[in-house]
């Protein structure tokens, strides 16, 4: 990884291609060049002008008919799960022979005493009389084995898994949680929602988690991304603080306190916004719901392929004294909410607390936000909530939710009207859930399809957004709420030099070309973490 830093005498000067913030989309509001100093943007405007004012020794980059942009940030990512998943072995298609054929390459990677991982599943396309304990034991009867939905919110065990879990016949259901039994009342080996930790917290770590986060980093450098805010297990915090205090946080990473943690981040007296250079405290994460694939995410009327509504993971009132407990701790809330009833749900909690306490020092959010009813559309604004969204689930769910939402995909992943009612949008990529990389997000917004598809394949395309609010979603937002020292997410002088430099126009290629572009340098805090060095 190129790590060069500015020394007080040095900077850099980027011209020859395009400058690109959110202010900075039409030809009217063009520039020739940016020149940076120590840590921060010292000044953008004509080439000639800037040329004169730059220190001696300045690096002088050609962009070369490219983009330069602020560094992007995903606001909704799990690092060390993605990382992780990237090694993993998927499953290539839903049947017991595809999931014999993984087995065998999964343990044929594994070292002794590895739990056999394998992510992809998908419980919907799995038979009642398939989706039982003794498949799993079929496949792999003697080592761990544990199969993660593709979604994240269900995982299925063999029997020697559970039992190195503790699992079994005595365990009950927890809050909000499934341990799932056959009509005998046998353990299947699934556990959905709120179930999962008593399985998934048994399987070892392969590696330090700082030696993952540091190699995941470097990965999301070639991405664009310089900044994240992260929602994933409790061990990156000790992670992130390692590598922070070791100098070697080359990263804006903002961390979310699982809802478990709540009393221990009261004591140690916590507060969102809080925290060193670049690593702060988030938001403690609360669900309301499930997800949409499962079946679990809370409707307000039943599925259009079941009789069910979803599961309600946190009741509305036990949210309420969440979001109250927090706020009175001084942290902000993050509530994921996919279903409809669900997004209710959170907005009643944050009025609830906010009515109780006052606002939130750093603006509450809630995460998702798959299906909204028009009427909840303005309470964003008005109680100052933040709309966390994944576009690029727009596009992977969309034969989902047609199926199981029917007409009501009228109001799903409803982008444009979260924005024309002055909802603050924050853009996520959800990985490893989904794909990461701002640029897909970004064309999934745009285009609401994927691209090559023809226009009628359009989900809803007047849900479509604009350039400028994309990349405010992405840019601006996600980096103001942090807190950092140095204001970040702008082309502006004084703003912090997180800048990344892209091998192509990124407004002249056309959106169907976007997801082509590809990263040729990136500078966080002046500093260049990724690329050729000049």
């Amino acid at each position: 990884m190129t790590t060069r830093k500015c020394d007080p005498e040095s900077a850099w000067l980027f011209h020859g291609g395009r400058i690109l913030d959110a202010r900075r989309v039409g030809p009217e509001t063009s520039t020739e060049a940016v020149l940076v100093r120590r840590d921060r943007i010292a000044a953008v405007g004509p080439l000639a002008r800037l040329r004169r004012s730059a220190p001696r020794g300045t690096h002088v980059v050609n962009l070369r008919g490219g983009t330069l942009t602020p560094g992007f940030v995903d606001a909704h990512i799990h690092i060390l799960t993605w990382f992780r998943a990237t090694s993993d072995v998927w499953l290539q298609d839903q049947t017991p022979e595809a999931l014999a054929i993984a087995v065998r390459k999964a343990e044929s990677r594994a070292r002794e005493g590895d739990w056999i991982t394998i992510r992809g599943w998908v419980p919907r396309e799995w038979s009642s009389e398939l989706k039982r304990i003794s498949t799993l034991d079929g496949a792999l009867p003697y080592r761990p084995l544990v199969l993660v939905a593709v979604d994240g919110h269900s995982a299925w065990g063999n029997r020697v898994a559970l039992e190195q879990a503790g699992l079994g016949s005595h365990t009950a259901n927890p809050p909000g949680g499934i341990v799932d039994r056959d009509p005998s009342g046998s353990l299947t080996g699934i556990v959905i929602e709120e179930a999962r930790p008593l399985l998934l917290r048994a399987v070892p770590s392969r590696r330090p988690a700082s030696v993952d986060l540091e190699r995941a980093i470097r990965r999301l450098h070639a991405l664009g991304i310089t900044g994240a805010h992260d929602f994933d297990r409790r061990e990156i915090w000790g992670a992130a603080q390692e590598l922070s205090q070791a100098g070697r946080l080359p990263f804006r990473l903002v961390l979310s306190v699982p809802a478990v943690k709540l009393d221990a981040a009261e004591a140690l007296e916590l507060r969102s916004g809080w925290g060193a250079e670049n690593l702060h405290v988030g938001p403690v994460k609360f669900f309301a719901d499930g997800t949409l694939g499962s079946g679990t995410a809370l409707l307000e009327r039943e599925y259009e392929d079941s009789t069910s509504t979803g599961i309600e993971v946190t009741s509305r009132p036990e949210l309420e004294d969440r979001c109250a407990k927090a706020r009175k701790a001084g942290l902000t809330v993050a509530i994921h909410a996919i279903g409809d009833r669900a997004v209710r749900n959170a907005l009643d909690a944050i009025e609830g607390s906010i009515r109780r306490w006052g606002p939130f020092p750093v603006p509450p959010r809630i995460e998702h936000i798959q299906l909204v009813r028009e009427e909840d559309l303005p309470r964003f604004k008005a109680l100052g909530v933040l709309a966390s969204v994944q576009p690029i689930h727009q596009v992977t769910d969309r034969p989902v939710a047609n199926r199981k939402w029917g007409a009501r995909t009228s109001r799903a992943y409803a982008y444009r009207s979260l924005h024309r009612a002055g909802a603050r949008l924050l853009f996520g990529s959800d990985a490893p859930f989904d794909r990461p990389g701002p640029l897909l997000g970004i064309q999934a917004a745009l285009l609401r399809r994927e691209p090559g598809e023809p226009e009628s394949a359009a989900f809803h395309p007047e849900q479509r957004l604009g350039m400028p609010a994309c990349l405010q979603a992405h840019l601006e937002e996600p980096n103001r709420i942090a807190g950092w020292t140095l204001p970040a997410g702008r082309i502006e002088p004084g703003w912090a030099a997180d800048l990344v430099q892209f091998d192509q126009d990124l407004l002249h290629m056309g959106v169907e070309s976007l997801h082509r572009a590809r990263v040729r340098r990136v500078w966080i805090a002046g500093t260049q973490v990724h690329g050729k060095s000049y």
